[in-house]
Order: structure tokens, then C-alpha cells, then sequence
């Protein structure tokens, strides 16, 4: 299976030897881009910075139960989910004097802890793809509807200083760290100092003598909250108690389109 390519490169292809989910493209000796996330079954790699990024706000994402790359395959013409190799080599075949794109594969598909499932289209911003592209992604869309995976499409900033391209690096980096550097000595000291009112990130580290790194640590635990789809984490960047609530790690909607 060949499938459109966008503007900003080549997707993989799918044969008979492949599983029915699309791998990644040859990386022709180049390094694969890669990332970790329980929520994605630990390591994962993915086709683009651009799937990396979005990797990384589904890992944070508290709603976000599990998640895969190129999940399953969407047949065009039969209208249908494609879960298996098979399936997919006997489409292929089936289809093949058919002219037109015939395939669809999202980039993702996210469960939800609600029940409910979604598949996920990713974009550079500026090569969002053509109306030929466009039009195959609606037919698409109107299947995986009718499959319970509505499909959203999710946008890669192209700047570089976007408060959620920032902060979605900073933050994945911390959950990782957070066993070995929050105790509860920190957190009681963190949480004497926010019950008086809202500080920004300098005023506590200068108040209790705090290492700027720890921060995202308190974000990411459910210490404290900020705005993180519209401010980046910094000096200047508004905290206050969160008390365990991890609302303010969805991010997806920000760059949602």
C-alpha cells in the first residue's frame, strides 16, 4: 500500500510482511525518532518530530488512558478498520484496479479513561497538506466515525517558542524524574508557602531556596497548576495550588484544529 504523501515527506508503505499497522518510514541510516511512555506500551517510535510532540502531550494528558502509533488501517472502498496484516493484504489485493487512494492510516489512536476512543491526524504547521490529501482524510473521517474513532487533527507549532511546544519537552522530561527528586518534606514546604496566594515560579524558588528544575516536577505531581497552553514555564509564570488535580497538563486543545 502507497499512501499520499504530504508536503513535508513520505509515509511508509504497507506489504505483506508488515503487521497492517504502517511502520515508519526508512530512516536510510539516519537515527529513528523515538520517545517512552507507559501510555504507549513504553518505547515507541514515531515518523516526525511533529508525532513525537503529540507523543508527548498524550503521555501527559491525565484523560489519556493508552495510546498507539498508526493503530489500524482505514479501507476506503469497503469502508472499514483494517486490524491485521492479512486483512490488509487482502484489501490491497482486492482493491488493486481501483483508482484513487484506496487507504487511510491515522497517526494515532488514543483510549480514553471515559471509554470512549479517537483517532488523531498530526500536522507540521505550514504543510498541512493539500485538498487531495484533504479530501481523502474526509473520507476517512466518516468511517472511523462510524467506528467510535472520531478523528481530530492536532497541529505541530512551527515556532519554536510556543508555550506548549516548550513546555510539553520540559514536562514529559519531569515524570520521570519525580520519584527521585519530590519527597514530602517539599511538598508540605511548597504547599505552607502557595496557600497564601498565587507566585510566580522566581518568587517561590527565591522564597524557600528552590532549584528552578524542580518546578515542572510539582507541576506534573499535581502540586501546584499554572496556564501552560498559553505561558511557558519560566520566571515570570503564574503558580498556584493544585491540590492533585491534573487538568492543567490536557494540552491537546491548544494546538487542535
Amino acid at each position: 500500500m502507497s499512501r499520499v504523501a504530504p508536503a513535508y515527506g513520505r509515509r511508509g508503505r504497507l506489504n505483506a510482511a508488515n503487521t497492517g499497522i504502517r511502520h515508519t518510514a526508512s530512516t536510510y541510516g539516519k537515527a529513528k525518532i523515538g520517545t517512552y511512555s507507559a501510555k504507549g506500551n513504553g518505547h515507541l517510535n514515531v515518523e516526525s518530530e511533529s508525532e513525537r510532540f503529540v507523543a508527548h502531550l498524550l503521555t501527559l494528558d491525565p484523560q489519556v488512558a493508552a495510546f498507539q502509533p498508526q493503530p489500524f488501517t482505514v479501507d476506503l472502498i469497503d469502508e472499514r478498520l483494517l486490524f491485521t496484516r492479512e486483512a490488509v493484504s487482502e484489501a490491497w489485493h482486492l482493491h488493486r484496479d481501483v483508482p484513487g487512494p484506496k487507504f487511510y492510516t491515522p497517526d494515532f489512536g488514543v483510549d480514553w479513561h471515559d471509554g470512549l476512543h479517537h483517532a488523531f491526524e498530526v500536522k507540521a504547521e505550514g504543510f498541512e497538506g493539500d485538498d487531495i490529501y484533504w479530501e481523502k482524510v474526509g473520507r476517512a473521517r466518516r468511517i472511523l466515525a462510524a467506528n467510535g474513532y472520531p478523528l481530530r487533527t492536532v497541529v505541530y507549532p512551527a515556532n519554536s517558542a510556543h508555550p506548549v511546544r516548550l513546555n510539553a519537552r520540559v514536562l514529559k522530561q519531569a515524570i520521570h524524574r519525580v520519584s527521585d527528586y519530590l519527597n514530602d518534606g517539599l511538598v508540605e514546604r511548597v504547599t505552607r508557602r502557595c496557600e497564601q496566594g498565587s507566585v510566580t515560579v522566581g518568587g517561590l524558588c527565591r522564597d524557600l531556596q528552590l532549584l528552578p528544575g524542580l518546578i515542572p516536577l510539582l507541576l506534573v505531581s499535581g502540586v501546584l497548576s499554572g496556564d501552560l497552553a498559553h505561558h511557558a514555564v519560566c520566571g515570570a509564570f503564574t503558580l498556584s495550588l493544585a491540590y492533585g488535580d491534573l487538568s492543567h497538563l490536557s494540552l491537546l486543545e491548544a494546538v487542535e484544529r
